[in-house]
Parts: C-alpha cells; sequence; structure tokens
C-alpha cells in the first residue's frame, strides 16, 4: 500500500515539477522583478518567488493589491505591509489580473479584502473550472481559498479609498484576463512582458489559452488608450517598462 501511495504521488508530482521548470525557463532571461520599487509615488512592486504583487497606497491605513502572489503563506506581501506599519485587515481589495494559481494563492490571507476578477476568471480563480493553457490543462483542479466578491466587466471605474481604477478586459492569455490603469500606471498581469531590450512581448504560449486572442487584445488596448494616460507598463514576472511606446510599438508590428 505504502508503494502505491508513494507512487500516486510521484505521478501527481511531476507534472507540477514540469510546470516550476518550465516557469523556470521561460522567464530565466528576461529583466528581473524590481523588488521595491517605486511607482508615480502610490505603489510598490512586491517581489513574491517569480511573479510580483503591486501594492498601492488607497488612503490612510489602507492598500490595494493588484494579485496576491504565489505564497500561501503570504511572506512578501505581509513584510510590505508591517514596512507601512499595516496588518492585513488594511488590504481593502484585491484585482486579479486573471486567475492562475501563482497570482491568487494568498487571497485568503485577507479576509476583509473584497476579492475582485473579470467575469470569465471568477470561476477559475475559485477553483471551479479548469485552467485551459497547454501547460495549465496538466495541473489538478483544486480549492485556493479564494471567494471572488466582485465579477467586474470590462471599462468600469472601480473606486478603492482614494483610487480610481480602470478596468481593461484582454482575453487570450485567460479568457477572463484584465488590465488596470491606475495613475498612470497599467498593470498587465501575465498578458505581456518586458524584455531586456525594452520591448513588450505578447504573453507565453505554453501557458497562454490563446495566443492569438492575446495579441490582437493587446493591439485592441493600445488603440483605447492615449499615449499621454501611461507612465509605466508593469508586468507580473518581468521588469517594469517606461511609458506608452512599448505598448505602441508591439501593435505596430
Amino acid at each position: 500500500m505504502k508503494r502505491a501511495l508513494k507512487g500516486v504521488a510521484v505521478l501527481l508530482l511531476v507534472p507540477v515539477l514540469a510546470v516550476v521548470a518550465l516557469a523556470v525557463t521561460m522567464f530565466a532571461g528576461n529583466p528581473e522583478i524590481p523588488d521595491g520599487l517605486e511607482l508615480e509615488g502610490f505603489a510598490r512592486v512586491v517581489k513574491d518567488g517569480f511573479v510580483s504583487v503591486a501594492v498601492l497606497d488607497a488612503g490612510p491605513g489602507a492598500v490595494a493589491l493588484i494579485d496576491s502572489g504565489t505564497d500561501v503563506e503570504g511572506k512578501a506581501v505581509l513584510a510590505e505591509l508591517k514596512r507601512r506599519g499595516l496588518g492585513p485587515e488594511a488590504v481593502k481589495a484585491i484585482l486579479l489580473t486573471h486567475g492562475h494559481v501563482d497570482h491568487i494563492s494568498g487571497c485568503h490571507l485577507f479576509p476583509q479584502a473584497q476579492v475582485m476578477a473579470l467575469e470569465g476568471d471568477v470561476a477559475l480563480a475559485e477553483g471551479r473550472e479548469a485552467n485551459h493553457s497547454p501547460v495549465g490543462k496538466l495541473l489538478p483542479i483544486a480549492d485556493r481559498q479564494v471567494h471572488v466578491t466582485r465579477a467586474l466587466k470590462d471599462g468600469e471605474t472601480v473606486p478603492v479609498g482614494t483610487l480610481a481604477i480602470r478596468v481593461f478586459s484582454i482575453p487570450g492569455h485567460s479568457r477572463g484576463s484584465a488590465a488596470y490603469l491606475v495613475n498612470g500606471v497599467l498593470f498587465l498581469g501575465d498578458s505581456a512582458d518586458a524584455t531586456k531590450e525594452g520591448q513588450l512581448v505578447a504573453a507565453k504560449w505554453p501557458v497562454t489559452e490563446d495566443a492569438d486572442q492575446n495579441r490582437a487584445s493587446l493591439e485592441a488596448l493600445a488603440a483605447r488608450l492615449k499615449p499621454e494616460e501611461v507612465k509605466q507598463l508593469v508586468f507580473s514576472h518581468t521588469g517594469v517598462l517606461p511609458g506608452y511606446a512599448p505598448l505602441q510599438g508591439f501593435a505596430a508590428k
């Protein structure tokens, strides 16, 4: 019996290790996540393993998070809150760029926060639907202790304390992938990456549901935005790029 259980455990572990190895391979050559980078005086990038979380100042004693990270213990995010003299109750909202596990694993640490996601990824984030990317299909459906309290719609503006957060639907990486524009900072999640040459590139296809749709969504996003609206582009797995030009350049190719 013990041998059989060990065999099952190995079989379950192999896909997970394959996913981790693939993630390392895909992002190893990209500019590093700029841990601690201040964004336009109101937000800060927090590195959580191979992914980032953005902590946004939402007024006295209040913050919003863009994603909640990959660490179920949330050590990096909690340390950033402590640095600010805050506790978990200060997190008023978590806006998910999409429902993949490496972006949602810390949600349960902030029970007082509203958890928001575009409608297309609510079931994915809550563990009621499978990840449909080539690599994601290897992963089992699992309860991540996430409850989305508000389903977002494309084009709406969400108030969180002193912040006004514009929501853009950019499907492709996942059905409900979102971009958020706040005070000139455009958070793109995994829907795009930065290169060391300062260019914007599309989502990595092995972890993307529909690469063609992803590209079309980024082109449409570029058309919806004005150059003066975008001061910085922030990605979940790579460095930050300045201004609107990298997105414009990608759309023009």
